[in-house]
């Protein structure tokens, strides 16, 4: 038990210091090398020099303009010694903790992967597919790495990696495993960095209340994307109104047409945004009295 602690802690340092997968040099190293995820995403003005360890791949199918699929790119890591032969290892998707379905919602993943000589990283692709379910619900794929004779898996967790950000992502997931990877896909809309910034008289944001079903037709009408709406350069006060008001011509326009045409929102409400002649919240039924 004594000689199992000191080669974990000695693996453990060899992650944080001569096996950094920044590096690519030979290295000194004794024992069984090991494997680990470290996928990295973050702000664009950032490199995957910079950016932080993530648990987990976020694929926002909305967000890429409704794309029909993505690639993916997954590093994996070695912690340990550089070789001048290439090393085999298996990747598998667990079953019981996916709920994505292949090929509809992605292609199914080559088991068998290697890190090529000379090489401490190499990627994993995967690619992930939109489907009509997606956008009412998030699915999952789970891979997890298997040891062999090449590598083992030492690793419950990847702590602050000198020189990188530190901006994990943790809406979808805190699980910190190394050893595994989680892969949660959507098509649902969120509610972008440039809304309602711009505040009316009656003390309500030009936009109103977000709802995923006004944030598309928004854009419909309009012809801004949700890369526009994501960037706070292009979404200033003067844009906010505008769209405003492009947004609530049109509904006043489909309300003059007839109670068939009035646009509703998602919660059988009144579609608000500011320049309409009804409050934020009013139900239909209320239009009528």
């Amino acid at each position: 038990m004594k000689h199992y602690i000191q080669t974990s802690l000695w693996m453990l340092a060899a992650l944080w210091g001569l096996a950094s997968c920044e590096k690519e040099e030979m290295m000194d190293y004794e024992g069984v090398d090991a494997l680990y995820f470290d996928v990295q995403y973050g702000a664009e003005h950032g490199n995957d020099n910079v950016w932080a360890h993530q648990y987990y791949t976020y694929v926002s199918f909305a967000s890429l303009d409704n794309a029909e699929s993505t690639e993916l790119k997954l590093k994996v890591c070695v912690a340990g010694s550089v070789t001048d032969y290439d090393r085999p290892f298996q990747v598998e998707v667990v079953p019981d903790s996916t709920t994505a379905i292949t090929p509809d919602e992605y292609d199914a993943l080559s088991t068998e992967q290697i890190i090529k000589a000379g090489e401490n990283h190499t990627y994993i692709t995967l690619t992930a597919k939109r489907t009509e379910r997606m956008l009412t619900d998030t699915v999952k794929i789970q891979l997890r790495l298997i040891p062999n004779e090449y590598f083992s898996l030492p690793f419950s967790e990847v702590g602050n990696i000198p020189g990188r950000w530190t901006d994990t992502q943790t809406a979808y997931s805190s699980y910190a495993n190394p050893t595994v990877h989680n892969i949660f896909m959507n098509n649902v809309l969120e509610q972008p960095a440039g809304w309602n910034s711009v505040t009316v008289s009656s003390n309500k944001n030009a936009f109103g209340q977000f709802t995923a079903k006004k944030y598309q037709l928004m854009m419909d009408v309009t012809g801004f994307t949700v890369d526009d709406f994501e960037d706070r350069a292009i979404m200033q006060s003067g844009r906010q109104a505008l769209i405003a008001r492009l947004v609530s011509s049109y509904l006043m326009e489909q309300y003059n047409k007839g109670r068939a045409y009035w646009v509703l929102d998602s919660d059988g409400s009144m579609m608000w945004v500011s320049g309409v002649s009804w409050a934020h919240g009013t139900m239909p039924e209320e239009m009528l009295d």
